[in-house]
């Protein structure tokens, strides 16, 4: 039973880094988006391809 604590736990610490990368990724992207002259738009399409989403997306 401990050990299937530890994975667990192991797991959800990966999540929550992943998560964590990812609102990083989003706060770049909207902080670039706010930056840019007006008539100028990424959108979303970067962060997307960054993180390998587009097939699902």
């Amino acid at each position: 039973m401990l050990s299937r604590v530890g994975e667990t736990l192991y797991w959800v610490s990966r999540y929550i880094e992943r998560a964590e990368n990812i609102a990083r990724l989003i706060n770049v992207n909207n902080m670039l988006m706010m930056d840019l002259p007006k008539g100028v738009s990424t959108g979303w399409e970067p962060l997307i391809d960054i993180i390998g989403a587009r097939q699902s997306y």
